[in-house]
């Protein structure tokens, strides 16, 4: 492939970072004792409105719901010039990224109407998918939604769901028919939060912070509107959200290469200057030529979505490797900081907060959006075409496991 832009894509490039320098001056980056806070929510918020009445809260999806109309290669220098800036962390990112894919796809017209309120800052979102009981195995989650005339009743617990403190709506899995297979009997559903039996409690995290909580829902009632698809095929509509999960997973919480070749230049190392070691040089460079393979892996994948194709298994090999980049890069900083490294104080490095940070978060994304055996079996099965691993539970009732 030729990776250099098209004459009409260059232009696009150069509108994109004459508004961004007109319009991204003032932006900050969140440090990691502002997240969630109702400053930084607020900041996110103006950055991302200013962005939709640009037109630029997401290039691809049509005018009417808030979009360009435009090209998921516009959408990627879009996002390659914003990655310039220094900018709050991005609140709608999982409402975005993952929560409204699904609903561009399979939503009412109705629904379709929360799409340009979030585009414009207005909500926030969570996915309300892994249980203690199911995480890597999404399929066997048994949060119950039983049928009640025109309305469901939705009882169950969910866990790790990232921003559920503040999200106003919230996509759900559930079961439906326990009669069916772990894979058939679930629906999907869209929440709002703020409905009574809702109830939200933080989970304290390593890193001091409460990004991940615990959802308890008790007897939560939702209008039949509020499903998305039909009824026990839940699992095709959380493949599609999933998939654009694993597809915008490669910049998440990744330690900047510039901050880590700054710090390899400020540090010492047996009295060497980091950068000036062979072994140092060595692993930045390999470290350099894995990001720009898996850039350059991932606009194949947009040439693919602009020629009309669809995601497949592909997302699955650019989250895994990604991931896997993430947690080295982030671990190699902290080598680079030595014993300095296991404390956190402002005053050891400037760069520090940002690589501690990253540090604590990478592990995480190693499960998130899909753990990596899970991915390595999506890869093997449906790219490689291996046969799929033994299953007891295949073909058997979900009440009967």
């Amino acid at each position: 492939m030729d990776f250099s832009d098209t004459p009409e894509e260059a232009n696009f490039r150069a509108e994109v970072r004459a508004w961004l320098k007109a319009n991204g001056g003032a932006l900050q980056s969140t440090a990691p004792d502002e997240l969630y806070t109702e400053a930084d929510i607020e900041r996110c918020r103006q950055w991302q409105r200013t962005k939709a009445e640009a037109g630029y809260a997401h290039l691809v999806w049509p005018q009417e719901y808030g979009g360009m109309g435009g090209t998921w290669m516009q959408a990627a220098i879009f996002d390659q010039e914003e990655r310039r800036l220094p900018r709050p962390f991005n609140y709608f990112s999982v409402g975005i990224g993952q929560c409204l894919p699904p609903i561009m796809t399979y939503g009412s017209e109705e629904q379709k109407q929360l799409i340009p309120r979030t585009l414009r800052g207005e909500l926030i979102w969570c996915q309300l998918f892994s249980e203690p009981n199911a995480g890597v195995d999404l399929a066997a989650v048994r949060t119950r939604a039983v049928r009640e005339g025109d309305s469901w009743k939705i009882s169950g617990q969910k866990v790790w769901t990232s921003g559920a403190q503040v999200a106003d709506f919230g996509i759900l899995l559930a079961r439906t028919d326990p009669e069916l297979p772990k894979h058939k009997g679930l629906t999907f559903f869209i929440v709002d939060m703020r409905l009574p039996g809702v109830e939200v409690q933080p989970i304290k995290q390593i890193s001091g912070h409460s990004e991940f909580n615990e959802v308890f829902l008790d007897g939560v009632e939702l209008p039949e509107s509020c499903r998305l698809g039909e009824v026990n095929q839940g699992w095709q509509v959380a493949m599609h959200a999933l998939s654009a999960e694993r597809f915008k997973r490669l910049n998440t919480r990744m330690p900047s290469m510039l901050s880590v070749l700054e710090l390899a230049q400020s540090c010492d190392i047996e009295g060497t200057s980091a950068i000036d070691r062979d072994d140092v040089r060595q692993y930045l460079a390999g470290a350099m030529a894995n990001k720009c393979a898996l850039e350059n892996f991932m606009s194949r994948m947009l040439t693919v979505l602009s020629e009309g194709g669809e995601l497949g298994s592909e997302a699955s090999i650019l989250k895994l490797m990604s991931c896997q980049l993430n947690q080295d890069l982030s671990a190699y900083t902290m080598d680079l900081f030595g014993e300095q490294g296991a404390i956190l104080d402002e005053q050891t490095h400037v760069l520090q907060d940002e690589l501690y940070d990253a540090y604590l978060w990478t592990p995480g994304l190693r499960i998130a959006g899909g753990a990596d055996e899970i991915l390595m079996n999506i890869i093997a099965e449906r790219t490689l075409g291996l046969p799929g691993e033994p299953r007891l539970d295949k073909g058997k009732a979900f009440k009967d496991l």
